[in-house]
């Protein structure tokens, strides 16, 4: 039975441990044993660590399949695992793998995938970035097809003078932006393939931060923040990252002018992690009183609010409305809504708008129509789970987890089935997986889209390189 809180203000932070312990002599990696996967999902490689021969047998409800592994790496060829999924679509596989190695004892291990007939978006873009934020030299946005393993760069700031570039966000139906600082920088934007460089910042509001982009693609909301960040002395938490101020603006992407409101201005309250509800005619967001920072950060708790907005006038409504309370140990941070409006995803911190840092960050699904909460304790784990996107059919979430050791994060992918439920998360299948340990970046915002996008880093250099920027008018 599906477990819910009902929304009242104190609700407790509960973490899963991950179970990703070795089984005896031999083990897997990664942990791909009991899941349910996507009916397109590219193969799921895994390794048999200590294991010089072995098999892979899948039983399936319309054939049976084998598979032999080298060196310890078992790689399915594409073209039969797919054929493999399309025939078992709907069903559950019993996997079986045997295992031996010289002078240790056979290894068997037996588990399940059950091929869901939902597919996921085939594309993926997440910042790849050295795991301690503050070394931003060294930055790509990389785009991957997750139906095979085929990656190229949206963007990479060693062509663009190493000026820091914040990630790729999408609303999947052609339009999309991604923020580039520097000396010409500006926030790129694609418009139903038309990509240009705009300044969003105006004679009255700053620049945007944090976004979301409304269905239809006209509108952007934006945090327009002064952010700053302090390392910790704690060992547990290296790095904190604060806002001095925030407050909430939207573009209008095809008139280029700016709009805010008094109700999500102001010094009162900070905003930030705006997104549009389904229909474009909700904005939720994050919202804290205002105290001193960073002496009072740690009594940064965010509630989930919402203000009304008007897809024809570009306005945003004069009240805020406050959905669900933070409190002690509870802030809300990184706000997403399931394309078929139901679902709300939030990350879930003890205080904060920063919890990339926070071990105990985990997510939460909340019901818009029930009005209630899952704390999905199937999905969570240990470690920083934040920075989830939807895919289009609202059955699949990307999300970044450092459960695997607590530094680098890594795209994880979950499947919410009809009823909300959220099932065990799995990492995004590699070529190898041993890429994972061998690339010393952490895969950050990862974002789902279902078409690749219409430009890339050649195309974003020469926009850097570029002098026309069309700037924002507020009104």
């Amino acid at each position: 039975m599906k477990r819910h809180i009902f929304l009242i203000p104190a609700i407790l932070i509960l973490a899963a441990c991950s179970d990703n312990a070795a089984d005896g002599p031999m083990s897997l990696t990664p942990d791909y044993s009991d899941i349910t996967i996507p009916c397109n999902i590219a193969p799921l490689n895994f390794r048999v660590n200590g294991a010089s021969d072995f098999t892979v047998s899948v039983e399936g409800s319309n054939g049976s399949y084998e598979f032999k592994g080298r060196r310890g790496l078992v790689s399915f060829g594409l073209g039969k695992w797919h054929s493999m999924l399309e025939t078992e679509k709907g069903n559950t596989l019993n996997v079986c793998v045997k295992a031996s190695a010289s002078g240790k004892e056979p290894f068997e291990r037996k588990f399940t995938w059950t091929v869901s007939p939902d597919s996921i978006d085939a594309y993926l873009s997440y910042r790849l970035i050295e795991p301690a934020y503050e070394v931003w030299n060294e930055i790509q946005i990389e785009e991957r097809c997750l139906e095979d393993f085929s990656t190229r760069l949206l963007a990479d700031n060693a062509s663009i003078d190493q000026s820091c570039m914040n990630c790729h966000v999408t609303n999947g139906n052609g339009t999309s932006f991604m923020h580039i600082r520097g000396s010409r920088g500006g926030t790129v934007l694609n418009r139903n393939g038309q990509v240009s460089k705009i300044s969003t910042a105006t004679d009255r509001t700053g620049g945007g931060v944090y976004g979301d982009i409304s269905p239809d693609g006209r509108y952007g909301v934006f945090t327009t923040a002064d952010i700053t960040f302090a390392i910790h002395s704690r060992t547990d938490m290296r790095m904190e990252v604060y806002d001095k101020r925030s407050d909430l603006v939207v573009i209008d992407f095809d008139n280029l002018t700016a709009a805010d409101s008094p109700a999500t201005s102001g010094s009162e309250y900070q905003e930030t992690f705006p997104c549009f509800s389904a229909n474009g005619h909700i904005i939720y967001f994050c919202r804290a009183q205002s105290f001193q920072q960073p002496d009072s950060t740690a009594s940064m708790h965010y509630d989930i609010a919402a203000v009304q907005f008007d897809p024809e006038t570009g306005k945003m409504g004069d009240t805020v409305k406050t959905l669900i309370r933070g409190g002690e140990n509870l802030s809300f941070s990184h706000l997403k809504v399931s394309p078929d409006g139901r679902w709300l995803m939030a990350t879930v911190a003890t205080y904060g708008t920063f919890p990339v840092w926070h071990p105990e960050s985990e997510l939460w699904l909340i019901d818009l129509k029930e009005h209630s909460v899952d704390i999905m304790p199937e999905t969570n784990a240990y470690g920083a789970d934040t920075y989830h996107s939807w895919s289009r059919n609202s059955r699949w979430v990307v999300f970044a987890s450092k459960r695997d050791d607590m530094v680098y994060g890594r795209p994880y992918i979950v499947h919410i089935d009809g009823q909300g439920h959220a099932g065990k998360a799995f990492v995004l299948p590699q070529r190898d997986p041993v890429m994972y340990t061998s690339t010393m970046k952490s895969f950050n915002m990862p974002e789902l889209y279902p078409a690749r996008e219409d430009y890339g880093s050649r195309s974003i250099s020469r926009l850097y390189d570029s002098s026309d920027i069309r700037p924002v008018i507020y009104r």
